[in-house]
C-alpha cells in the first residue's frame, strides 16, 4: 500500500518542450533551423542551441524568474522562434498576442494578463509608454533588435557570448505559454498551453504527415515555425508582412518555396497564389505537403493547387487555438470523393480524426452544458455542435483576474468523469460525422440562421450559391433567432458578371435546403475578413451592412 502511494505521488517526467529543439542541435548541429528570406539570415540547429543558452541567460539576468509571464511582440520569424523557446528554457511563460487583432484587443489582453515582462521591438515599447495602465505590471522591459529605448534594457547588451542557462525542469502539465484566440467570433481569450501538450502536438503533426528531420518547411504563419523547428525541420520565413497574409506577393512566396518539402499558410494567401500558379503554368516539384487552415477551404483551391504539385498534396488540418490537430483531409481525396458533396450543400469534409482524438456531435444549444449527462448526442449524418477530447486539447482559458475567464470555461468545457481528460471542449462549430467516421464542417455555430422555416448553416448554403456565382458568398441572419431573415450576400470584385438580384434569388431558393433565403444582396468589393488569417468572412459585419440595406 505504501509503495502504491509512493508511485501515485511520483513527480511527472520532465518534458520541457525546448528539449526537442536542443536535441536536434546536439545530434545535427550543422542542419539548417531558421531561414529568413527578408534578411538572408540562416541559422543552424547548433547555432540555435547556443543562442537559446545565451538568450535564456540574458532573460534571467534582466530580472525575470521561472513562472513569470512575459508579453512577446516581435516582427520576424527567427526572433519569434528563438525568443519563445528561450522563454521555455528559462522557465518563463510567453504570452502570445497577435498584433493583427487590433490595438484595443491587444491592450485589453495585456491588461488582463498583467505580465511581469515586456519583450519586444521598439514599437511595442512605444505602445507601453503611451498606454501605461495596460502595461503597468511589466516592470522588466527588454528591447529586441535595438540598442536603446527609454526605460528598457537591450537584449543584445544583456547577452554574453558563451553564457549558458540550465533548462528549467517542467512536468508535462506545467504551464508553458498563453496563446490568444483571434477574437473573430467574440473577445479574444487566452488559452493555456502546457509543455506536454506542445510536445504532443509536435509528435501528432509529425506522425500525421510522416515528417523527418532535415526537411524544409515554409511558415507563412509565425506560430507554425515553432512546430517546424521542434520536429527538426528548417523553418523558412518568406519576405512578407505576417500580419497581412492576403497581401503577400506570389513571386516572393514562390522564391521561399524553392527546395521546400512542406508549407503552411491561410487560404487567403494560398487562393491568389494557386491562381498565380495556374496563370503562369508553374509547377512545384519536390513540394510534398501544402497545409492550409484558419478558415473553410473551398474545393476550387484544391483543384488549382494540385495542378502544380506533381510530387505532393494539399492538406487541411482542422482545429483551433484550443484544440489542434483534431482532424485532417487531403486535397486529392477532396477532389475525388467530397468536392461534389460540398457543392451540393453537404458541408466541407475535414477528414479523419487525428491520433488520440475523439469527437461527438451534440444537439445545438448556446447555453452552457455542465456535464455530458446533460447533453444529447446525435447520430451520424445529423448536424450538431462539434465537441472534442484528446491529448492536444487545452484544459482551460486563462484571462488573468478577468471574470470572463470563468464564464468562457463554463461555456466551452463540459465535465465528464468517465473519460481520462475529465472534460470535452466545445469547438463552437457546427458539423457532423459520416458513416466512414469522417468529420464534416458546416460553419460556426454562432453563424447559423434560424428562420421560421428552419435552420440554415453557412457553409452548406454558401458552397451551393458559389456554383451559381463566381466569387464568394456569405449567409447572414437579420433579427432574433427563430424568426431571422436569411440573407445571402455575394461578393463582387473587379470583373464580376452582371447582377440580377431577382434572378439569382430565384436560383438560390431552388437549391436544396435554401428555400428560406429571403434576399440576395450584392457587396461591391472584397468581403471584410478576420485580421489574423485574412480568410474568415466577418459575417457579423456583413449582417449589419445587410440590415442597413434592407
Amino acid at each position: 500500500m505504501v509503495a502504491a502511494e509512493q508511485r501515485a505521488s511520483a513527480p511527472a517526467p520532465l518534458v520541457n518542450v525546448v528539449e526537442l529543439v536542443r536535441a536536434h542541435g546536439a545530434a545535427r548541429p550543422g542542419l539548417r533551423a531558421l531561414d529568413d528570406k527578408k534578411t538572408g539570415q540562416v541559422t543552424t540547429f547548433g547555432e540555435l542551441r547556443r543562442d537559446l543558452d545565451e538568450t535564456a541567460a540574458a532573460l534571467r539576468a534582466a530580472g525575470l524568474a521561472p513562472g513569470d509571464r512575459v508579453a512577446l511582440f516581435v516582427a520576424t520569424g527567427p526572433e519569434f522562434v528563438t525568443l519563445v523557446f528561450a522563454c521555455f528554457q528559462a522557465g518563463l511563460v510567453p504570452v502570445l498576442i497577435d498584433p493583427g487583432m487590433g490595438a484595443d484587443n491587444v491592450l485589453a489582453c495585456v491588461k488582463e494578463q498583467a505580465p511581469k515582462g515586456l519583450l519586444g521591438i521598439a514599437k511595442a515599447h512605444a505602445l507601453a509608454l503611451v498606454f501605461r495602465s495596460a502595461f503597468a505590471a511589466a516592470k522588466v522591459r527588454v528591447l529586441v533588435g535595438g540598442s536603446y529605448f527609454p526605460g528598457s534594457r537591450s537584449l543584445d547588451k544583456l547577452k554574453r557570448a558563451g553564457a549558458t542557462c540550465a533548462v528549467h525542469p517542467a512536468g508535462k502539465d506545467a504551464l508553458a505559454a498563453i496563446l490568444y484566440t483571434s477574437g473573430s467570433t467574440g473577445a479574444p481569450k487566452g488559452v493555456q498551453y502546457t509543455h506536454g501538450m506542445l510536445a504532443g502536438q509536435s509528435e501528432a503533426i509529425r506522425a500525421m504527415f510522416g515528417i523527418e528531420p532535415g526537411e524544409v518547411d515554409v511558415a507563412c504563419f509565425l506560430p507554425f515555425g515553432l512546430f517546424s523547428v521542434a520536429m527538426g525541420m528548417c523553418a523558412v520565413f518568406p519576405d512578407m508582412d505576417f500580419r497581412h497574409p492576403a497581401k503577400a506577393e506570389p513571386r516572393k512566396i514562390l522564391a521561399a518555396l524553392h527546395g521546400a518539402t512542406s508549407a503552411f499558410a491561410s487560404p487567403a494567401l494560398w487562393e491568389p497564389f494557386a491562381q498565380f500558379l495556374v496563370d503562369t503554368t508553374t509547377t512545384l516539384p519536390g513540394l510534398q505537403r501544402v497545409l492550409t487552415a484558419g478558415a473553410p477551404v473551398r474545393p476550387q483551391l484544391h483543384e488549382r493547387f494540385l495542378q502544380a504539385l506533381p510530387d505532393g498534396n494539399v492538406f487541411t488540418p482542422y482545429g483551433a487555438t484550443e484544440a489542434l490537430p483534431v482532424a485532417f483531409m487531403d486535397g486529392r481525396s477532396v477532389v475525388a470523393e467530397t468536392a461534389a458533396k460540398t457543392r451540393a450543400g453537404q458541408g466541407t469534409c475535414v477528414g479523419r480524426l487525428a491520433p488520440g482524438v475523439t469527437v461527438k456531435i451534440l444537439a445545438l444549444t448556446d447555453e452552457p452544458i455542465a456535464t455530458m449527462d446533460a447533453a444529447r448526442a446525435l447520430p451520424s449524418g445529423e448536424i450538431g455542435e462539434i465537441v472534442v477530447r484528446g491529448p492536444c486539447v487545452t484544459r482551460r482559458y486563462d484571462t488573468g483576474a478577468d471574470p470572463r475567464g470563468a464564464e468562457a470555461n463554463a461555456r466551452s468545457k463540459i465535465a465528464d468523469a468517465s473519460v481520462p481528460e475529465g472534460f470535452w471542449h466545445r469547438m463552437g462549430d457546427a458539423g457532423k460525422l459520416d458513416d466512414q467516421g469522417r468529420l464534416w464542417f458546416c460553419g460556426r455555430k454562432g453563424h447559423r440562421v434560424e428562420t421560421a422555416q428552419g435552420t440554415l448553416h453557412s457553409i452548406p448554403v454558401e458552397a451551393q450559391v458559389e456554383t451559381l456565382w463566381p466569387e464568394r458568398a456569405a449567409l447572414v441572419g437579420i433579427g432574433e433567432r427563430g424568426q431571422q431573415r436569411a440573407v445571402v450576400v455575394v461578393e463582387a470584385t473587379k470583373g464580376a458578371p452582371r447582377f440580377d438580384g431577382a434572378e439569382l434569388l430565384g436560383a438560390v431558393r431552388a437549391l436544396p435546403g435554401c428555400a428560406a433565403v429571403a434576399d440576395v444582396l450584392l457587396y461591391v468589393g472584397a468581403f471584410p475578413v478576420d485580421r489574423r488569417h485574412n480568410a474568415k468572412i466577418e459575417r457579423e459585419q456583413l449582417a449589419r451592412w445587410a440590415a442597413s440595406r434592407l
